[in-house]
């Protein structure tokens, strides 16, 4: 049996109302302190028993009410248990706060309700800062979060002192096969899920961060891109196919621009701007980050802005999977030996089109919309390997026999 170290007493106050009823006051004692509790409930003084301090006789009436005040009374040692658990100084104020719910550490959050406070404060950032594709990964991470505790758990949310480490492995399980994911896709979503489990230690919902002895690394992808060859290739690759064609055209348009599929499919007429010498350039935001590209329009991408001229969109981009698949078709028809799909046009840029033909990392950088050069210096290093590959196939050509 639990001991405890308050009391509770019910007294009726002096004064009835029009009906001759008295109001029923709860006095929690605890520690040498005294504090009062109004139970919201009455009852005439001559149907009241002092001594038992409940009502008297056995009506329906009477069973109710001793029935309320006898769970009052419970729930008032389940509070004080539930405080002395979390290290509280009982005290008959702190009790009087903790049954009226005003004590913030045990109004107990839950998993999805931290994520829905989250996604709804990065709703309203969306367009002062952050990006839609960055507010529609927050959601999707929380449906995949909803499926898979619905599923293993068959509830619809979680108290956050639920969560451990076996449900972190867990997640990451149910991404990889469930889902299908790899493991940096899968990485993005488990990174999301620990920026939520840190907003709530943070706010004092959680005291143990179960990310600390669970390590999300992302794998090294090679990054490919088409090299001069690879590219003309594309150029001159010929269909009677409109979809394949469109693709193409597409893929081009990203391979002379370095905009990602994304900025490609929101471009507008008011992203160009003519400068003093007569050339047109292309300044707009990236979705992804906000940051400015500044990228002067190359002729293939005038001609391909000219081909689309008139249609319902400036240049009618296919969905991603679609263009995508196109892409993979392309390269088995050009004898490219190379996993392509839409983001390798803005590799192919930073490589191929640009620091291969002596445009500096800065410059590069700008026009790419990076927030800094570092990011730029991994397609540099990237065309170094080619040219070393490239240099060690002449070495063994013309090495001495």
């Amino acid at each position: 049996m639990e001991k405890h170290c308050s009391t509770i007493s019910f007294w009726l106050k002096n004064r009835t109302d029009k009906n001759g009823k008295s109001p029923i006051t709860m006095i929690i004692g605890a520690n040498g302190e005294r504090a009062e509790f109004q139970t919201g409930r009455k009852i005439e003084p001559e149907n009241w028993d002092n001594g038992k301090q409940q009502a008297k006789g056995k009506t329906s009436e009477a069973k109710l009410l001793n029935a309320y005040l006898n769970q009052l009374r419970n729930k008032v040692y389940l509070k004080e248990i539930e405080l002395m658990q979390r290290g509280f100084l009982i005290t008959a104020k702190l009790l009087r706060d903790a049954v009226t719910d005003k004590v913030e550490a045990l109004n107990e959050k839950t998993l999805f309700q931290v994520f829905t406070e989250h996604n709804e404060e990065q709703r309203k950032l969306v367009g002062k800062g952050l990006s839609k594709a960055t507010y529609w990964v927050s959601e999707y991470t929380y449906r995949l979060l909803k499926e898979y505790v619905e599923q293993k758990y068959k509830r619809s949310d979680l108290f956050l002192r639920e969560l451990n480490i076996g449900f972190i492995q867990s997640f990451h399980t149910f991404l990889l096969t469930d889902r299908g994911m790899s493991q940096n896709s899968s990485t993005k979503h488990l990174k999301l899920l620990k920026k939520i489990i840190n907003i709530a230690i943070a706010n004092s919902y959680m005291t143990f961060n179960p990310f600390l002895t669970y390590k999300v690394e992302r794998e090294p992808v090679e990054i490919d891109f088409l090299d001069d060859e690879e590219l003309r290739k594309i150029i001159n690759f010929d269909t009677p196919l409109p979809r394949l064609e469109r693709a193409k055209d597409m893929f081009l348009f990203g391979c002379f621009t370095g905009l990602s599929y994304i900025d490609i499919k929101t471009l507008a007429p008011e992203h160009f701007e003519k400068d003093g010498a007569g050339r047109i350039w292309i300044k707009k935001r990236r979705v992804k980050t906000g940051v400015l590209s500044r990228i002067p329009l190359l002729p293939v991408a005038k001609l391909i802005l000219e081909k689309y001229k008139g249609g319902d969109k400036l240049l009618p981009i296919q969905d991603p999977a679609d263009i995508n698949k196109y892409l993979k078709d392309i390269a088995i028809l050009c004898k490219i030996n190379k996993r392509i799909t839409f983001h390798t046009s803005r590799h192919t840029f930073a490589s191929t089109v640009t620091l291969a033909n002596n445009i500096s990392l800065e410059v590069v950088s700008k026009m790419m919309g990076h927030t800094n050069t570092r990011m730029t210096t991994h397609y540099a290093k990237l065309v170094d390997k080619c040219i070393a590959e490239q240099m060690d196939k002449l070495t063994d050509t013309f090495s001495m026999a």
